[in-house]
């Protein structure tokens, strides 16, 4: 079932306006990296940063696939 943000589930897709997210500075904090060196709290808070306005919508659908994706990593 598709939601409101760009993806499925635990799926995302960038967004059509794709220069400003990856010129984000938290995409870029965490686009460099693989996975297993991401800290869930670290973007958990980053995202609690985040304001909450429409034009925040990319970063907070990347910021929260971040953490549902370290989230499967971490389940047993």
């Amino acid at each position: 079932m598709r939601d409101s943000m760009s993806g499925f589930d635990i799926n995302w897709t960038p967004p059509i306006r794709k220069a400003t997210l990856f010129n984000h500075p938290l995409y870029i904090k965490y686009n460099n990296r693989i996975f297993g060196q991401i800290d869930r709290n670290d973007v958990v808070t980053d995202l609690a940063g985040v304001m909450a306005t429409a034009g925040s919508d990319d970063i907070c659908a990347y910021l929260s696939w971040l953490i549902r994706t370290i989230l499967l990593m971490e389940a047993p």
